[in-house]
């Protein structure tokens, strides 16, 4: 049920330092979001928190992960963009190192 966000949104196809995503439509905003670096591995998880749902302590449990262990997390701030226009949180679940992930 995975769909190429690039197909839901005005987005790229590769967006540089988070790869080709895809995401179930029926769970956007929150995701997970599965990013894929040039040489087609997953290598991160992406959940895209609104600062609304955050500011009213939403709750987010057992939220799904794309795959592997997670090796490092990234947490940052987006005004929005086409597909959560909405200003949210990046939280990025790395499963290989950053930098080992083909993403420019």
């Amino acid at each position: 049920g995975y769909q190429k966000v690039s197909t839901l949104a005005n987005l790229p196809e590769f967006i540089p330092g988070l790869g080709a995503l895809y995401v179930r439509p029926q769970t956007i905003p929150a995701g997970p979001f599965l990013g894929y670096d040039r040489r087609g591995r997953l290598v991160n998880t992406v959940y895209m928190i609104p600062v609304a749902d955050i500011a009213a302590r939403k709750t987010f449990e057992q939220l799904a992960v794309g795959g592997g262990a997670v090796r490092a997390v990234d947490f940052y701030y987006t005004p929005g963009h086409p597909g959560v226009e909405q200003p949210h949180y990046h939280v990025v679940l790395w499963h290989v190192p950053k930098e080992s992930a083909e993403l420019g």
